[in-house]
Order: structure tokens, then sequence, then C-alpha cells
């Protein structure tokens, strides 16, 4: 083969590619590869096109063989590629498209993106053989060239200095005094000097040197956190894929990255289904059991720990994470010790929830047992961590395992439930429970919930704060609460106090408990009646106001629109005013004081309890709690549990809708809907009064207060009627989640300046057009 046929097959090649290259950047794809490609065929063709060292060539005929076998393979390779990509191969005939082959366009398209990757990779993998060989010969006609100018006479080396001053040897030959006489090689080796000074600014530009003092002072503190650090992301230099940043930072996805593949969480209360004998199963309690030795792989729990701990580490979203937080969010625990905390806190591990009985739960006894028997909202306790596949996480395992239907349900399937195990504080039964349909906070707490705060005098008596609503809420490992009420300066915190008679230390591991810095007060939620439609009674509870608090009072007389009132706790608390009238007025309980006297120690001060009707807006008088005649509750209820024990009203955590249907002193005469009266269990069923067995065999008897669906019950008893589930984990707020991050001017716009200048390169910030100049005390972000 010539050297024209060579310089012919390359120039088919070389307009090939061009046409590969502009099909591939409408695609995309490899471009730039095609390109550089193209660059090295041309050198190659002009290598061929300079006859002054035919004789040279000639000489090393064998090895141009081989660059022509190869050559020609790659030609092989360009049509497999050109005709995956639709381009028209020179000195081919094709004819015109047939109106059938316009509708498979789409599909040949599809066909090509599946095809070319593996035509790129040959194509690559041969350039790279073609670059070996190419410069091997070059090496060798090299060294005959400085051969033949050596032999050469001086008039001959006189005659070759034109070509040794042409102007094609590259710039950054003649700084390292390299010169070959050979244009084309000259250019070639320039090339490839100048492209290996660019990749060596380039590599010493992104090689970094992580700053290691910041991880000094935690060593003694934190050993285990100091160690992680440092191995993971403080070696000698740092990888050319690291950001600047990164001298004193690290990103976030490499700091996740690092989490996921050196921890696995150990001792990770696991919820199991134990089947056994449903007697054996009341005798034990519970047909469910807790393994306090479970196992957990970060990567299929992220839900449970990647947004507490993003929302540590990196508030803001900024991509990074400082040692400085690294260090305080661990505290004086360990690394391993800190993410099995963030994640039993966020899987609501040991918090107070309410759950809706369902017909899953043990079923009671068989003497009383039916299949709708469970109704109502109980307390209960969350004592297990959720698995990935109570997550609703499809792990790699499953997925790869599965039949095709069950995959594509996988896929389909994107909103699915989530179950908790909790026990019931009365009972101690272990329930499997779904977190969308079947639990809510305790107490009936809500956002946007009225409620008054309990506030002790100095005088030994107590008031009730002005009407307050929920605007967040966060429920606390043990059973507290921790309640804001208001936003800005009259925003207040405080800590609800646990439930009583619940079970002490139901969970073995107490390590887990947060204690809260807010301070713990006495609540009370409030109903939806803040006045009277009905006159109220002689001797009912209900509640005046006085410069900005509401006190507990009795009504001693009704006049009309206005009342006579005495302090509920006041000395004469005791007197009952509902026995006054009937009273003999020389009864010998006088203590010799006079009428008049005994009458205005009766009666108290006045209020008007409908202003309305005297065109007054202010109304400083209201039901208790806001509570009174027709208004929907939730109230407790006795009932038997899946042992018979009976738990009686004023102990109960079973609340079930009712109606408040009269007013007695302070209690509550409520009615519960006649539809319970079908279930076995319900104490209605028996006749009021009847004496009922709390624990068979113990001999302790208490009179059944229902009469059907009547029974009265204490005005603290009571809460405001809520239906349905809510959601109760994490923090629960008025406000959009994370939105109080970037309010405000906070400590980080100090740091912010530290930030702003990793961003700069060389230190030297310039503005360009338009964009305004950014105060150092601007926090914006």
């Amino acid at each position: 083969m010539s050297a024209f046929d060579i310089i012919s097959t390359l120039n088919i090649i070389i307009n090939l590619g061009l046409d590969i290259k502009v099909r591939f950047e409408s695609f995309n794809q490899a471009a730039e590869e095609i390109n550089l490609l193209n660059t090295k065929l041309r050198l190659l063709c002009k290598l061929f096109e300079d006859r002054g060292y035919d004789d040279i060539i000639t000489t090393h005929l064998p090895e141009i063989a081989m660059i022509v076998d190869i050559v020609q393979s790659i030609a092989q390779s360009y049509t497999k590629c050109a005709k995956a990509l639709g381009v028209e191969i020179p000195a081919t005939n094709t004819a015109a498209p047939k109106p059938e082959a316009r509708g498979k366009k789409y599909v040949k398209r599809l066909w090509a993106f599946y095809k070319i990757p593996d035509i790129l990779d040959e194509i690559k993998r041969k350039a790279e053989h073609l670059e070996k060989v190419y410069g091997a010969v070059s090496i060798m006609v090299l060294y005959d060239i400085r051969t033949q100018q050596r032999r050469s006479s001086e008039s001959a080396i006189t005659e070759s200095t034109p070509i040794a001053k042409n102007p094609t040897i590259h710039e950054h030959l003649l700084e390292v005094g390299v010169s070959t006489e050979f244009a084309n090689i000259d250019l070639m080796v320039g090339n490839l000097m100048k492209e290996c000074k660019l990749l060596r600014q380039r590599l010493q530009e992104v090689t970094l040197c992580p700053d290691t003092l910041a991880v000094e002072d935690y060593q003694e503190q934190h050993p285990e956190g100091a160690s992680f650090w440092r191995d993971r992301f403080q070696k000698d230099e740092l990888c050319a894929s690291a950001l600047r940043y990164e001298t004193l930072y690290v990103s976030w996805a490499r700091f996740v990255h690092e989490i996921e593949t050196s921890f696995v969480l150990k001792k990770v209360p696991t919820g199991i289904f134990d089947p056994r004998d449903i007697d054996l199963v009341r005798e034990q309690g519970s047909r469910y059991r807790i393994d306090q030795n479970g196992m957990r792989c970060l990567s299929t729990i992220r839900p449970l720990w990647l947004p507490a701990l993003r929302s540590a580490l990196d508030p803001l979203h900024k991509g990074y994470v400082k040692p400085q937080n690294f260090f305080n969010v661990l505290h004086d625990s360990s690394l391993s010790d800190t993410l099995r905390r963030i994640t039993l806190e966020s899987a609501g591990y040991g918090i107070l929830v309410e759950c809706e009985r369902a017909p899953g739960d043990l079923p009671l006894p068989a003497a009383i047992e039916t299949p709708s028997d469970h109704v109502g909202w109980i307390s209960a306790q969350i004592v297990a961590v959720p698995t990935s596949d109570e997550l609703g996480i499809v792990t790699e395992r499953d997925a790869t395992g599965s039949s095709s239907e069950l995959l594509f349900t996988y896929f389909k399937d994107t909103i699915q439930d989530v179950h908790v195990y909790v026990r019931y504080l009365e009972t101690g039964q272990i329930e499997r429970k779904s977190l969308s349909k079947q639990v809510r906070p305790i107490g009936g707490i809500s956002i946007g919930a009225p409620l008054s705060i309990r506030r002790e005098l100095e005088s030994g008596g107590h008031a009730w704060s002005c009407d307050l609503h929920i605007t967040e809420f966060k429920a606390c490992y043990g059973g507290q609460y921790i309640i804001t009420t208001g936003v800005g300066s009259s925003a207040i915190e405080f800590s609800t106090r646990p439930l009583k008679n619940s079970f002490d230390k139901m969970l073995r591991d107490d390590d887990n408990s947060s204690f809260s810095t807010a301070l713990e007060f006495d609540y009370n939620l409030l109903g939806p009646s803040k006045v009277f439609t009905d006159p109220p009674k002689i001797g009912e509870k209900v509640q005046i106001e006085y410069d900005g608090f509401w006190y507990d009072s009795r009504v001693t007389a009704v006049d009309g629109d206005e009342i006579e009132y005495i302090d509920w706790d006041g000395p004469n608390n005791t007197t009952q005013a509902l026995d006054d009238s009937q009273r003999d007025e020389n009864d010998s309980g006088s203590l010799f004081f006079p009428k008049e006297q005994l009458i205005k120690l009766g009666k108290g001060s006045r209020r008007l309890w409908r202003p309305w009707r005297r065109n007054l807006r202010r109304c400083d008088i209201r039901p208790y709690r806001c509570f009174h005649i027709g208004d929907f509750i939730e109230a407790p209820v006795m009932y038997p549990d899946f042992r018979f024990h009976y738990h009686t009203t004023d102990t109960s955590h079973l609340y079930l809708p009712a109606r408040i249907v009269d007013v007695q002193g302070d209690k509550y005469v409520i009615r519960f809907s006649p539809a319970l009266s079908a279930h076995e269990w319900w104490p209605g069923r028996m006749p009021k009064g009847q004496r009922i067995e709390l624990v068979p065999g113990l001999g302790i008897r208490v009179e059944n207060p229902f009469d059907f669906d009547r029974v009265t019950v204490d005005m603290d008893w009571v809460r405001p009627f809520s239906a349905g589930p809510r959601p109760v984990l994490g923090v629960q707020s008025i406000k959009p989640s994370e939105w109080s991050l970037f309010q405000g001017v906070r400590l980080g716009n100090l740091e912010d300046l530290l930030d702003r200048s990793l961003w700069r390169k060389n230190h030297d910030p310039k503005r360009t057009g338009g964009q305004r100049d950014q105060s150092q005390f601007v926090h914006e972000e």
C-alpha cells in the first residue's frame, strides 16, 4: 500500500468521523472523544503527505503496515457506528427512504442508544492501540532522521536551516530546546507537551491538603469521632474530585457515604410476631414480642436517621459538613451511639400516643367477645423501631429476588403505609398499628387547639391563663410533650407532665430518655363554648376573668342577666349552694353570724352572664374549660381487658365520643351513643349500682356508674372531641418545616464570611456586569 492509499483512507475516515461527531452532538454523547481521534488522524495524514522523507518511510514499511491495519480496523468500527447513527457512508449508494421505514425512526434511535456504547468502547480501544504503535514508530523515524542529519554535509545542513526556522515549530518546543526538524512531528510533540503542562496545572489546582488542626482539639473528648473524621476525610491529600471547601469541610454526599459504609446499628428494638395458642397468648399478655438485639443497615432505614442528621449537621442545606457541627452533635457520646439515638428518636421510640383499637387486637374473653368489640382510642407507648419492610422500603435484595408481578407492584405502590409497635399502658399488650390510620397524639393535643396554662399564685391558689393556641409540639421519650403556644415575643414553651397510672419503666433502655429544659406546667384543653346559652345553675363551677387570668368560681345565685359567685377554693367552698335554699333560717350552724352577713358572704361578687343583652361585647364569665350542655366531647369509659380485669372510669385510658347533657357542680352528665350497648362488655348493659369485681378472685368490687348510656364524670376528665388519626412523630408545627432556620440574624452570619471565601477563585472576587457587591453584613442564603 502506497502513501497515497494511506492518505485517501485517512481522509475517508476523517470525513466519516466528522459526520459521526455531528450526530453524537445531537445525542449529547462522546463528541469530544471522536473529535480527539479525528485530530490524531489528521496529524497522521500530514506525516504521510510530507514527501521529503519517503526513503525513511519506505524503510519502516512493516511497522507502517501495522498502522494501516489499525486504521482500517478503525474504519470498520466507524462504519458500524455510522450505520447505527444513520450517517451515509461515502462511496455507497443509499436508496430513498421508504414510507414504512420512517415509522421505525424512533425504534432505530432507541437501538442506537443501546448499541453505540459498545461501538464507542471498541473505537476507544483501537485508538489507544493506534497511539501506542504510532508513538513507537515516531521514535524510530525520529532516530533515522537524526542519523541522516549527522551524515549530511554542511551544505545540506544549511539547506535544511529554513525548515528548522519554519514557523510551524510549536513555541513550547523552542522553550525546552527540542527540535526534530520535522514539522509534523514537532507539532504533535508540542501539542502533547502543552497538554501535559495544562494537566499538571490542573492537578496542582485540585490537589488539596486538608486542615487537620480542626480535629486535634476534639481528640481527647471524642476519640471515636475524631478517628472517624481523620481516617475518612483528612488523609495526606484529597482526591482530585474534592471541592475547594473540603480543605476545611466535607461534602454532604461523601459524609453520608462514609457513614452508611462504616456503621451498622445494633441493639435496635424490633417487633416480632410470635404465633401461639390464644390461651397462651392471653397468659403471656401479647402475641408480639420485642427483640432488643435487632440490627439495621443504615442504607435500608434512611428515613429514620438521614433527615434528622441533615437537620443537625447541615440545617441550611449548603451541601457540606463542618467539623465543629459534627462534634457538637456527638456531644459526649460516640458516633455509633449518636446514630442509634437519632434513629430511636425519629422512630418515636418511647413516646406516648393514642391508638385506635381494632378487631385485630388481642381478643377479649370468649364470654364477651364479638368481632367489633374493640372500639375507642387508648393510650399506648411506641416500643420498637420499624424495619425496612414496615417503612415501605424495598431493598435491592427484595427487588432482585422478586417476581415480575411483585416488582411491578413495588413500582406502582409508591405511597405505602408505615406500621409501628405499641404497648397499651393499662393492659400491657403489644399491638401493631398503622401510623397513618390508627395513631395520634395523646390527650387531644393538636396544632391549633386552644388551651389554658395553670398558674400558681402566691396566696396558694391558682388561676388559668388567657386562651392560647398550640403552634408547635413534639412528643419526647418517656411521655412528655414539648408544647409551644403563640409566636414571637408572646410565645410560651412548656413541657407537659407524663400520664399517671402508667407502667413504670416499660422500656428496658432507659438511657435514651431526653430531658427538656422547658418548665413543666399543668394545662387544660378548651372546648367550643365561650359563653353561656342557658343560665348557669346554682353551685355550677364556672370561670371568671380578672386582670387577664381566669379563676375557678362557684355560682351562688342567678338574678336575671346577672350571677353572683364566690371563689371555688375559697372558705365557703364546702357550703353547697344547692342546699342553701333548703336550710332552716334558724339553723344552729349559723355560728351566731347575723343573717345579712351570711347572705353577703354567700353571694360574693356579681357578673353578667349574657352581656350582649345590654349591648356589651366583653364577656368575663364562661363555662368551666369552655364545655357546656350540648358540646361533643371525649370521655373515659369503664371497660374489661383481655384478662377480664375491669378499669374504672377515674383511671381508664380508653376514650369514646359523648355529649354533655347536664352540669352538676363540678361534674358533667354525659351520654354515649346508644349503639355501644350492642357490645357484650358495655357496662351500661348491667343495672346501675351493681357490684362489679375488678379482678376475678380478689374480691375487690365497685359499683357500676353507668345508667345504660349515661354516666357522671368529673369535669377534668373530659376533653374536646377529635376524630381520626393525626401526625405525631417529630416536630409538628403550624409553620412550614424548617422555615425558621432562615429567619432573623443568627451567629451563622459571621461564619458566612469564611464560607464565601471558599467559593472565590484566587481569593479575588471580580464582579461581572450587573452584579451588585454584597456587603459582609448582609445575610443571604
